[in-house]
């Protein structure tokens, strides 16, 4: 059995790369997955950090948009990417590519960690609004961070539901397995975050910040 993968450098603060380390690490020569992941597995440092760099933000705006506050996401980044290179070596390219890999290692890191912090209950999945919503919510309109700012704000059930249905293209049978919820469970609370979006989003057409949905 292959031994987890050492982490030979110290994880990086949380924050992007700025605009000109960006700049810089675009001419680096890119380097074919098979062989990254080699060399992290052999514990080379330098192509250990040049894979956190790569994914930190995409991993970010996974933490971010399940409504993980800024003084929790740290710790949540730390443990998915020592999660990454600790199961290097269970990576297998048939399955996936390694951007689907990690997509999928943090949304489950995630879900887990939401549990653990807010013990999320069957019972508060199921809660809210039964009736399916037939009517859908046109997002085209309104600014990526105002919408985030909403998603964020609803209740934690009905958050986890429609970032996996909306966002991540789960289905509702492959939600109820994740948060052991049964697949009209999560109809429900799809359902649920869906009329609270649109309550909020009607509110603001009333206000006049923005046109009509």
């Amino acid at each position: 059995m292959t031994c987890p993968v050492a982490v030979s450098f110290t994880l990086m603060s949380i924050r992007p790369p700025s605009a000109c380390h960006t700049k810089t690490a675009n001419k680096q020569r890119p380097m074919d997955t098979a062989t990254l992941i080699q060399k992290c597995l052999k514990g080379n440092a330098r192509s250990q950090q040049w894979l956190y760099e790569q994914y930190l933000p995409y991993v970010l705006a996974i933490v971010r948009r399940f409504g993980i506050s800024p003084s929790e996401e740290r710790d949540l980044v730390q443990d998915i990417f020592i999660a990454v290179f600790q199961g290097l070596d269970r990576f297998n390219p048939k399955k996936g590519d390694l951007h689907q890999w990690i997509r999928g290692l943090a949304i489950h890191k995630t879900i887990a960690f939401q549990r653990k912090l807010q013990r999320l209950r069957a019972e508060e999945l199921l809660a809210g609004e039964q009736a399916a919503l037939t009517t859908s919510i046109d997002l085209s309109f309104f600014e990526a961070e105002y919408l985030l700012e909403l998603i964020a704000q609803l209740p934690v059930g009905a958050r986890t539901v429609f970032n996996l249905y909306v966002v991540d293209g789960y289905t509702h049978e492959e939600i109820g397995k994740m948060l052991d919820i049964s697949p009209v469970g999560s109809r429900s609370q799809l359902s649920r975050a869906k009329k609270l979006l649109r309550e909020a989003l009607e509110a603001q057409k009333t206000e006049g910040r923005y046109g009509i949905i």
